[in-house]
């Protein structure tokens, strides 16, 4: 039988889908992996999978709240699981070989 998960103990990180974070919104899963996608929502990419810590989402909420009317806040690059910056696969659009 697996442990208990002890969510009060110190450096516990909960970590929510999509489909919870949707819910907490009052949003469709959507719009939560389309703000996602356009890295304007506060995410964490586990290889092909997408969690957000709970306690980002309440500051990423408080700051929306609190900056009403100004722009909207950016927010840091994801990391990938070992810590680094992920890069984007996309390409810039313009034709290769051109600056």
């Amino acid at each position: 039988m697996p442990e208990e998960i002890d969510r009060q103990a110190p450096g516990h990180v909960e970590l929510l889908t999509a489909v919870e974070v949707a819910a907490i919104l009052r949003v469709s899963p959507a719009w939560v992996y389309a703000e996602t996608r356009r890295r304007r929502i506060p995410h964490i990419r586990l290889g092909r999978y997408v969690r957000y810590r709970t306690d980002a989402i309440t500051r990423w909420m408080q700051d929306l709240e609190t900056s009403s009317g100004a722009a909207p806040p950016v927010l840091p690059r994801p990391l990938s699981i070992d810590g680094r910056v992920r890069r984007s696969t996309r390409s810039s659009g313009r034709p290769a070989g051109r600056p």
